[in-house]
């Protein structure tokens, strides 16, 4: 009985061992998959917070330790995370993790653009700025000038330089433009809209003032002349055309909240430039034309002027067909002079720029000069007076013979 009592007592106590081993297997694969679970919670928290390429790339080094630390209880894992698995739970971090590199790589790209552009921004204020300054102190100058007419002239003509720098410096500003913004696509110009309220000035901000100033320039400035003005026609149909081409990429990338507003906006400011400047341009060709003798119908439109133009030509023509006298060639050659040597030569390409004048209607004009020219050449009367003289000296001859007989 005694023996059949301790093999009682063996067979129990074999089986709570098996029992207690069983129960410690299960709290032991429950425990690796509670870990592997916290930890992979734990980078993939620490991946949606990363905001350098260097925390990223410490991440990677940390599931590829996980990845080796939990390969050998795989089956255990697969288990848990079922219908996942263990490899496919690793590749899915690590997809996450690349794209939150790639993220990253666009926005630390887009900071630099952001900066470079925010720098390009201050130097290109700066500089307009300081030439703002230089031209209100040059007309400023030459106000308080007025008794000293070499003193005056002197100011004129570096108050003109002033502006032709200008123009020149906001060319090549545009110019930039044109190049960096024309084929921009529409990623780019998403991601760079994402970023402007870091920008202190925009390009659009920069256009804003350059009109405004140009406006200024021309409603305020004294002492120019015609081909300042026709300079300043020109400066705005090169700035018009710029505009045309790339304004509405630059509404949608620098004001995507209101694009059609600010084109609206930045187009009425174009038209009230154009017109500051056409209120002086016309009086002031008209005042050219008359100052070389040359009295043009009244314009104060390009379609006027061009008008004005061929209806002086035509009627010129007319008359020189009629009367061709020396009166009438020298009315000729005084216009051929001042269309050719200031009008064509001095102001043409401007005129062309400003949109004044196309070149087919400058060749128009050349073409009538040449007719007109013919017409006005005054037909000799060398022959006439010659056959005269002939026909006396004849006359003269014969009556000698009568005499003598």
């Amino acid at each position: 009985m005694r023996n059949l009592y301790k093999t009682y007592i063996s067979i129990l106590t074999l089986f709570l061992l098996f029992a207690a081993s069983s129960v410690y297997a299960q709290q032991s694969d429950y425990q690796i998959q509670q870990d592997f679970r916290a930890e992979l919670t734990e980078l993939l928290s620490r991946v949606e917070l990363a905001v350098t390429a260097e925390e990223l790339d410490a991440i990677n080094s940390e599931i590829d330790a996980l990845q080796q630390q939990y390969s050998e209880h795989s089956g255990i894992i697969d288990a848990a995370l079922y219908p996942e698995t263990f490899e496919s739970t690793i590749t899915n971090i690590r997809e996450i993790r690349l794209s939150a590199f790639n993220n990253l790589a666009v926005i630390e790209q887009l900071n630099e653009q952001i900066e470079g552009l925010s720098a390009e921004m201050d130097l290109f204020r700066n500089r307009l700025a300081q030439m703002t300054q230089e031209t209100t102190s040059l007309q400023q100058q030459i106000e308080r000038a007025e008794a000293n007419e070499r003193r005056q002239a002197s100011l004129i003509r570096q108050y003109r330089q002033n502006i032709e720098q200008r123009d020149n410096f906001v060319s090549e500003f545009l110019q930039e433009l044109l190049s960096k913004y024309q084929r921009m696509d529409s990623a780019t110009q998403q991601e760079i809209a994402e970023g402007i309220d870091r920008l202190d000035q925009n390009p659009l901000d920069m256009i804003r003032t350059i009109i405004t100033e140009y406006i200024q320039i021309a409603d305020q400035s004294t002492g120019l002349q015609t081909p300042d003005y026709v300079a300043m026609r020109a400066q705005h149909g090169y700035f018009e055309s710029v505009w045309s081409q790339i304004g509405e990429r630059l509404t949608t990338t620098f004001a995507p909240d209101s694009p059609v507003q600010v084109r609206q906006e930045i187009s009425d400011m174009l038209a009230a430039w154009l017109a500051s400047v056409d209120n002086k341009l016309w009086g002031s060709l008209t005042t050219a034309f008359n100052q070389n003798g040359i009295n043009l119908q009244p314009f104060a439109t390009p379609d006027d002027f061009n008008t004005a133009l061929n209806t002086f030509v035509d009627r010129a023509y007319e008359i020189s067909l009629e009367s061709n006298n020396e009166a009438d060639y020298e009315v000729f050659r005084n216009f051929r002079d001042f269309w050719n040597n200031t009008v064509k030569a001095s102001w043409g390409e401007a005129l062309i720029t400003g949109n004044i004048l196309s070149p087919a209607q400058i060749a128009t004009i050349d073409i009538k000069l040449n007719d007109w020219g013919e017409a006005a050449q005054p037909t000799s009367n060398l022959m006439f007076i010659l056959f005269l003289i002939s026909m006396a000296v004849i006359v003269l001859l014969v009556v000698l013979l009568i005499v003598r007989k």
